[in-house]
């Protein structure tokens, strides 16, 4: 319609015989509409012949419609109020013909003419009227006599029309519109009324193109609201004119180079968005919907919509430049833009197309964004890499550790809601891409930027990401994902099973990329037959696609804010430490860089912690925890899943193969994400959906046996996950538990694994790569166990195994007590070692002449070695704390454990396997607690290094008293010739009294002491026995009288069934020939049992008749 209009005011007649829509057609009309502009602009004459003849035409209809006015003749005008019928009259504007073609005009005669035939008297006014009407909407005039104040201040005089009238009609609105539009600046200037009274707007005068129309339209629709009824005259008249402003604006993209020097597309671009002062005067927030009412109308073609869209995309990529979080409103603006255009199919084809969708270097992590879509991802608080290397003052906050926290908090939520805005958008940007022709385009952004960017995901990130993406911009790229993923965010959602899991398999065609992921079951598991079982499809859903993208994008997207805002909580509380410790001369340096510290650290936990996208991204992780259960339980290579099945109380013995072809950091962030939202944003998990609760402990309680995760490290970080929903008594949280206490808890699968769960993982990193890590990890396996123990988990169950088989030591609970003494022998060693190198350290600081002897840089050598010592006498001790507390609870009485499973457990810690390494630990320890010689590890401040004597003596006593009913402790403490002195009880005693320990504390030691005295006596007959015994008695590794003779079946020597079982616990030889061995291979030798038992029996007869 657009074109063809143009062409008629441009005196163009020639028929357009070639596809309306294609590419040679468009450039054809639209370098037609530009050269006859051109031409009119430069003031030559239109002489071709078509416009010839369309002047006569035109000047014949003109002369009779003067005549029949002149006349005034009944019937040769229309009715007062209503439109003249159609006809096929030309009117002149300007040096061009127009030919008046006005399909609204025709649909509103039609109407008009159903009403009463009104008077002559009320024709004339109602003309009048309606003439009035548009002079206000348009402004303008055909005559300087107009009586005020019914007009504005001024109003644009129109000398040339071709109209012999003085009043405005709607018939030759196009004419006048176009007129109007086509006059200069100085042209305005002169054509300028005053009309005397009215407003004074300045709008009358408005020199550019789109201000003006945009404004006219504005006009039309305060006058359609004063008339409240569709049928009123004035009504209809005024969408007339509103409808003729609509098709100038689109006349006139049409043609938008044509135009110069004015920029109409840039003009109305300028309408719909605001400027540095507010709004312009001439933009409002309906200009928008101006502009899609423009794209959206009848007759516009697709070639219409590419010549009118063209240039304004430009002008919008232009505009990106201005794009910031600061800067939001024409953020948001620019982003409502795109959206209104995307939402129209011929339109949205053409953004993947556009200079700077892709950046040039793809490979470039950080260059996305500089693209289209990457400025509006890069709006956040965080400051970049680049940032840090200036002198960088925030744009969003002040000084803010001045303010109160209200003032602060306030704050916070107007960046988070304008960011939830701008991700909302852009949710938008992308699904309108994604339901197009474009999707292709859209997932290859998204699969190149996240390929671009895998060097997050990589340890040291913080280290890792000079080349990559800003991380305000991965956290965008994560929520705007994640916003893509709400219609199947739901742990029993049915499209869950439409996620095809083949989409990372070896043979894959996902545009995604996954090489060099690791995968939770090795990918060794699948045979080819079963990678060609499978099938191999040739696209994937959008589902598919968002799941992954989803999954990857957030583990790159939270590991390195997590770790920088983690590192910048640390230098608070250490700065402050020192703010707090008194001034000096550097107090207000330090000062200032705690408050700068403070800023960007609020900066980070605005965009970071968002807590509307923490709780979306939670359950993300929970919908991927249901479906990720689903698949494990399934049987075959690739199945469907039933996500309607309750995996909850299901138990399966294998997991099945499709886990070979799941990325193994599905698990993994998973984990790190509930671990880090424990840290710093508890509010979130506690306010969390019980029934989601209960889906991630259960996913976290199925992927923490070793047959489904391998993997020991992700294993460990399964069991930190765990602890996010027992209470955090370490880092004493204000935050409530219940909630997740209760989910945790109730939880099936939870009572009956987690048990078995935390024993074996940490038996298992004390093997291979992960032994560096053991004890980080041991940490945590300490935190959880300590709840579970006392919490009806059922953990001491697994004891009795030990009763049954106290010599295997395969017996998982055997090796777990075994390298939990061997963990307190160690550290508890290493702590105290490393107290008295620090005290040395102080004791030469403190000699002053000593001190000063040494140069200046043996001084800051010193100094460093005792900050090292501290850092690692301080994890020392917070790990041996935990390990001798671990073995405190454990052999107590505990609620929901009887005395029996007590015992069972208590038992464990005293076969013939354990019992002397256990009491040896304890005595040593004890003694150096409790000796005149502890002043060698007295350092200045224990607080320092975590080191609390009083307490772990107290843990320690604890452990002989919990032990006492059993004879082989107390039978080995009595042989243990090391530590062990017959004043070592006495000793402890002297000291708990100065600790003022509870005096039946102190009563059941004395209680311990007494039953060992009795063994010591004991174990005297039994070293004479042995100096007598037959050699052929005695044991040939430690030489003691043998109890349980039995004979190693490869070697052939007999030994004493528990030094061999010792042995076999760290050693599963034969000591004598290197061969393999077990204690089941061992042969008992009973004959020489009874003869051993029956010679010992008849010495200590001997020794009581003496």
């Amino acid at each position: 319609m657009f074109n063809r209009l143009a062409s008629y005011w441009y005196g163009s007649s020639q028929e357009n015989t070639a596809d309306e829509n294609s590419e040679d057609a468009i450039q054809r009309r639209n370098e037609q509409v530009r050269q006859k502009r051109l031409q009119q602009l430069q003031g030559e004459d239109l002489s071709s012949t078509t416009e010839a003849v369309a002047h006569q035409s035109c000047d014949e209809a003109a002369s009779e419609q003067s005549s029949k006015a002149s006349r005034h003749e009944p019937g040769n005008q229309p009715a007062e109020g209503t439109l003249s019928e159609p006809t096929n009259e030309s009117k002149v504007t300007g040096s061009a013909v127009v030919k008046v073609i006005d399909p609204a005009s025709v649909n509103l005669w039609a109407e008009f003419s159903e009403e009463r035939t009104p008077s002559p008297e009320d024709n004339v006014t109602m003309k009048t009227r309606i003439s009035q009407m548009i002079s206000r909407v348009l402004r303008v005039t055909l005559t300087s006599d107009i009586q005020p104040p019914s007009q504005p201040k001024y109003l644009t005089m129109l000398l040339d029309t071709g109209s012999t009238t003085t009043v405005l009609s709607l018939d030759i609105l196009d004419q006048v519109l176009f007129e109007r539009v086509s006059m200069s600046a100085p042209e305005l200037a002169e054509c300028q009324v005053d009309c005397g009274g009215g407003v004074r707007d300045g709008t009358g005068f408005q020199p550019h193109i789109m201000p003006y129309l945009l404004a006219c339209v504005g006009r039309a629709d305060v006058e359609i609201r004063k008339h409240s009824e569709p049928s009123h005259q004035l009504r209809q008249a005024a969408v007339t004119c509103r409808n003729a402003a609509l098709r100038m604006i689109g006349i006139v993209l049409l043609s938008n180079e044509s135009w110069e020097p004015q920029d109409p597309a840039q003009q109305l671009l300028e309408g719909m968005l605001p400027n540095d002062s507010g709004f312009s005067l001439y933009s409002d927030s309906s200009n928008i919907s101006i502009f899609q009412e423009v794209l959206s109308q009848d007759d516009v073609t697709s070639g219409d919509l590419v010549l009118m869209v063209t240039p304004i995309l430009s002008c919008l990529t232009r505009k990106c430049s201005m794009v910031s979080l600061s800067n939001s409103r024409i953020t948001i603006s620019l982003l409502n833009v795109f959206t209104v255009l995307m939402a129209n199919p011929v339109i949205v084809e053409i953004i993947p197309t556009l200079p700077g969708w892709l950046p040039r270097n793809r490979d470039d992590g950080r260059a996305y964004e500089n693209t289209i879509l990457g400025k509006f991802l890069s709006c956040s608080t965080i400051k970049t890499s680049s940032m840090r290397m200036t002198s960088y003052v925030s744009p969003f906050f002040n000084r803010s550790s001045a303010l109160s926290p209200s003032v602060t908090q306030q704050s916070m939520e107007r960046y988070q809601a304008i960011l939830d805005d701008i991700q909302k958008l852009t949710s938008k940007f992308i699904y309108l891409l994604m339901k197009s022709k474009s999707r292709d385009a859209m997932l290859d952004w998204i699969s190149s930027c996240i390929e671009a960017n895998t060097n997050r995901a990589k340890l040291a990130a913080s280290f890792m990401t000079m080349g990559s993406a800003s991380d305000g911009f991965m956290l965008n790229l994560a929520a705007v994902l994640v916003n893509l993923s709400v219609p199947f965010l739901n742990p029993k959602n049915t499209k869950l099973q439409t996620i095809d899991v083949r989409f990372t398999a070896p043979n894959s065609t996902s545009k995604l990329p996954h090489s060099g992921v690791d995968t939770i079951l090795d990918k060794s598991t699948l045979s080819e037959d079963d990678i060609t079982s499978m099938g191999k499809p040739d696209s994937f859903n959008f589902v598919t696609f968002c799941f992954y993208a989803t999954h990857r994008s957030l583990q790159l997207a939270f590991t390195s804010p997590f770790d920088k805002y983690r590192q910048l909580m640390k230098s608070l509380m250490e700065t402050q430490q020192v703010l707090d410790s008194g001034g000096g001369r550097l107090s207000d340096e330090i000062r200032t860089r705690f408050e700068d510290m403070f800023i960007e650290q609020l900066e980070v936990k605005t965009h970071l912690l968002h807590p509307d996208v923490l709780a979306q991204v939670l359950l993300f992780y929970t919908t991927s925890a249901s479906w990720l259960c689903h698949i494990s339980l399934n049987e075959g290579v690739f199945t469907v899943p039933d996500i309607q099945r309750d995996f909850i109380t299901f138990s399966a013995e294998e997991p099945s193969k499709m886990l070979a072809m799941v990325p193994s950091y599905f698990v993994s962030s998973t984990c790190q994400f509930l671990i880090n939202t424990r840290y710093f944003a508890e509010a979130a998990l506690e306010n969390f959906v019980s029934e989601n609760l209960d889906y991630l402990i259960a996913f976290l309680m199925v992927f923490s046996s070793s047959t489904w995760v391998p993997n020991p490290h992700t294993r460990a970080e399964i069991v930190e996950a765990l602890t996010v929903f027992i209470p955090n008594h370490r880092t004493k949280s204000s935050v409530s538990t219940a909630n997740r206490e209760r989910a945790f808890c109730s939880n099936s699968i939870a009572v009956e694994r987690l048990g078995r769960c935390l024993i074996a993982l940490f038996v298992d990193v004390e093997q291979g790569a992960e032994f560096q890590y053991k004890f980080q990890y041991r940490y945590h396996i300490f935190e959880i166990l300590e709840y579970a123990w006392q919490n009806n988990f059922n953990i001491h169950k697994l004891s009795l195994e030990v009763r049954n088989r106290e010599e295997d030591t395969t017996v998982l609970f055997t090796r777990f007590i075994k390298l939990l003494l061997n963990d307190a022998n160690f550290l508890l060693d290493e702590a105290l070692h490393g107290l008295e190198e620090i005290k040395k350290i102080e004791v030469l600081q403190d000699n002053e002449e000593e001190w000063n002897k040494l140069d200046a840089q043996t001084k800051q050598s010193k100094l460093r070695t005792m900050a090292e010592l501290k850092r690692m006498c301080t994890s020392h001790n917070m790990l041996a704390n935990e390990t001798i507390k671990c073995i405190m609870y454990m052999t107590s009485r505990s609620n929901g454990v009887t005395e029996e499973d007590r015992k069972n457990v208590t038992f464990a810690f005293v076969t013939p396997l354990l019992c002397d390494t256990f009491v040896t630990m304890l005595n040593y320890y004890l003694k150096e607690l409790v000796a005149d010689t502890q002043v060698k590890y007295k350092i200045k401040r224990f607080e320092d290094v975590k080191f609390r004597p009083a307490v772990l003596l107290q843990s320690i006593v604890t452990i002989y008293i919990n032990m006492k009913h059993e004879p082989a402790f107390l039978a080995a403490i009595s042989r243990d010739g090391r530590s062990y002195y017959p004043e070592l009880f006495a000793d402890t005693a002297t000291k708990l009294n100065k600790l003022t320990v509870n005096d039946d504390v102190i009563r059941e030691l004395q209680e311990v002491s007494e039953e060992v005295e009795k063994m010591m006596i004991s174990q005297e007959d039994e070293e004479m026995l042995t100096d007598k015994a037959p050699s052929h008695y005695l044991d040939p590794i430690l030489g003691t009288l043998m109890v349980e003779p039995v004979l190693l079946p490869s070697s052939k020597v007999i030994v004493d069934r528990s030094v061999i079982a010792k042995h076999l616990l760290s050693d599963p030889i034969d000591p004598f020939n290197r061969q393999p061995l077990s204690m089941v291979d061992v042969i008992p030798q009973n004959e020489l049992k009874d003869e051993i038992g029956r010679w010992k029996n008849e010495e200590l007869q001997k020794v009581k008749d003496n």
